[in-house]
Parts: structure tokens; sequence; C-alpha cells
């Protein structure tokens, strides 16, 4: 396990789309549901209720990426990635979760408004915070993945072409 200390010099919050919030309702209308039934042990609504706060509320609370001086770490629910910036090779808006070219185990997104991060070494990943379109420009501005091209207006000197040398 890599531990890294030290402030992030830039945090994006992350994201959580409405859908999430009904899922948690319909977990706790299940809790409700089964408390009202009769016969019904009390502990079997608090276990559902105990076991969606495990699993459901840190995605809500634990959701952000933190940009560092060499690298990006997502925390998402109970789990941190981190990602050196070196190890990225791409970073662009997703264009949804059902393409083969963005499948990732790395899916912190609560949205469907996310952001592709193409880091084979680290494991690809999906992310969805506020300011999705800030954090692409940063991620590829860290990551040096907007060097300019160069120009074909300008080509390379040739032997023939190239300026005698001077002696």
């Amino acid at each position: 396990m890599r531990i890294y200390k030290g402030n992030p010099e830039l945090v994006f919050r992350g994201r959580v789309a409405p859908w999430y919030g009904v899922l948690s309702g319909v977990v706790a209308a299940a809790a409700a549901v089964l408390a009202l039934q009769p016969g019904m042990p009390a502990f079997v609504p608090a276990v559902v209720l105990v076991a969606a706060a495990i699993f459901l509320w840190p995605i809500v609370v634990r959701n952000r990426v933190e940009l560092y001086a060499n690298r990006l770490e997502i925390v998402f629910g109970w789990g941190r990635t981190i990602i050196p910036y070196d190890h990225v090779r791409d970073v662009r808006r997703s264009v949804g979760a059902l393409v083969p070219d963005e499948f990732t185990g790395h899916v912190a997104a609560a949205s469907t408004d996310a952001v592709f991060i193409d880091a084979p070494v680290d494991g690809d990943a999906v992310v969805s915070v506020l300011g999705s379109d800030h954090l692409v420009a940063e991620l590829r501005r860290r990551a040096g993945l907007n060097a300019p091209a160069p120009s074909p207006a300008t080509p390379e000197p040739t032997p023939a072409s190239a300026p005698p040398r001077q002696r």
C-alpha cells in the first residue's frame, strides 16, 4: 500500500445523481416496511438500515478527486485510488457507462456526468465531480497531454534546406 502525506493543491467535490438519493430512500422504505411486519424481530430492520448506511452513505460523504503536485487521488466511499500523473495517457469526458473503451474496475461515479481517466498501469478510472470540464483541463495540463503538436506549416529542416554551419 502506498501512503503519501501532504495537502492537496486542488480538490474536486464528487457529484451525486438524484437516482442515488432514490436508491437510498428505497432502502430506508424497505427497512420501514420490514419494521411494520407483524412478528418481525426488531433487529432485522435495524440490520438493513445499518448495512445500507455502511455501503451507501460513504459514497455521499467521501466522494472527491484530490490533485497533488505529482499525483491524483480518487476518494470514493471506503476506497482510495492513487494515480501518478506520468501514468495518465488520456483524460476525457465519458460518453457513457456501457462503452467498451471506458469499461473499468475503478468506477467512482455516482452520476452519469463523468470523466474517464485512461491510466493502464494503475487502472483506468471513471469519476463524477462538480466542474468536470475544469477537471479534464487541469488533469490534461498536469499529465502533459496538452503539449502542442508540431505544426505542419513549419517542417523540420532537411539537410538540403538547413543553413550552413559556421566554423
